[in-house]
């Protein structure tokens, strides 16, 4: 098997997750660390594991094919089109730029260049939300008609961190663009519509909104509703050693759920109780009947391959690259999703009912 190198651009908790899984593909040989500042570059790659290198390094050398970027937002656009333009297989994590125009400008340079891309939703990997879409793409709820998501949190960003000074679109598109993306996926059309609103802030030192109820139309009469607060549930003050931390949190306030309702059955994905479920929708002499005939839990040794499968997400795109295949989420795919992160914050701004092909998402 021919090994080649990866770079990681980044190297907070996020990069160590990223360096980790590359050191688990059996495709990469060497690993490589960036961050700007020298001292911080020297440290954390010795606490991860790799080797420092400066950005012209990693650019100018061929044997590093691959390049995770895992760095601040404002700084993914900059770093993925130089990595793009220096031959590079890039993964990005989203969001895909801090503004419209960045994420198109990304998408354009992946196809003036041909280099590979993927943004990282790696949710397409997590095992709950990809059996949702192996069902439905098996025709066990007919078409999907109806996807619900409510997503309560407590507040857990403290004063003065990067997050809470966010502006904008901030818990949109580096938050809640996970869950606007799976209903994209689940519907497997481009919305034609979006209207969203947002309460006055409650937690009053964040810079950006602290809620979101997003309405979204797709073609022929299906819609998408994301109810998200973050305040509700208890703060994460401790975790009681006696009990499941999952089964703590869904007991004070958190939820984070998905019901997608189709012709035939309905779907539901719940975190915090581990757990997905299948109905199959009949009839009788009386009333349409539900029934539930499918159930799936799992252990909290799996949460993460469940919920958030970065990990898995990272192997498998090293694996496309190894063996020469096309990226699983276009770039035009991760802008679909871009717009419609966008769009909502352009209703929540105007009050109005945004058109997908509003010329102010251009």
């Amino acid at each position: 098997m021919e090994k080649f190198n990866a770079a990681i651009l980044g190297l907070g908790g996020m990069g160590a997750t990223h360096a980790e899984a590359a050191r688990k593909s059996p495709y990469i040989d060497k690993i490589y660390g960036y961050e700007p500042d020298e001292e911080r570059r020297n440290t954390r790659c010795k606490e991860i594991g790799i080797i420092p290198a400066t950005l012209d390094e990693i650019m100018a050398d061929e044997s590093i094919k691959f390049i995770s970027i895992a760095s601040p937002n404002e700084t993914h656009v900059e770093l993925a089109e130089r990595a793009m333009r220096a031959g590079k297989s890039v993964l990005c994590e989203k969001p895909m730029g801090t503004t419209l125009a960045e994420a198109r400008h990304l998408a354009e340079v992946e196809k003036e260049t041909g280099a590979f891309l993927q943004i990282g939703f790696e949710l397409h990997y997590s095992k709950m939300y990809k059996q949702v879409k192996d069902w439905i793409n098996a025709g066990l709820i007919g078409t999907p008609v109806n996807n619900q998501c409510r997503y309560y949190c407590c507040e857990f960003h403290k004063k003065n961190n990067w997050r809470s000074n966010s502006t904008g679109s901030f818990l949109i598109g580096e938050k809640l663009s996970h869950y606007l993306d799976l209903q994209r996926w689940y519907f497997g059309e481009t919305p034609q519509n979006v209207y969203s609103l947002s309460a006055a802030k409650v937690v009053d030192y964040f810079n950006h909104r602290d809620n979101h109820q997003i309405l979204t139309r797709y073609p022929d009469g299906k819609i998408a509703t994301l109810n998200f607060i973050m305040y509700i549930a208890e703060s994460h003050t401790g975790h009681d050693p006696l009990r499941d931390l999952l089964e703590q949190q869904v007991d004070d306030g958190h939820y984070l759920q998905y019901h997608i309702c189709g012709t035939k059955g309905a779907i539901e994905t719940d975190v915090f109780r581990r757990r997905i479920r299948r109905w199959e929708f009949g009839d009788s002499p009386t009333n349409m009947t539900s029934k539930i005939v499918e159930t799936i839990t799992f252990p909290k040794e799996e949460d993460q391959i469940y919920f958030h499968n970065v990990e898995g997400q990272n192997i498998h795109v090293i694996e496309l690259i190894a063996k020469g295949k096309p990226s699983e989420m276009t770039a035009q795919q991760a802008y679909e999703t871009m717009k419609l992160c966008f769009a909502a914050e352009l209703s929540e701004d105007t009050g109005e009912l945004i058109d997908f092909n509003d010329p102010r998402l251009k």
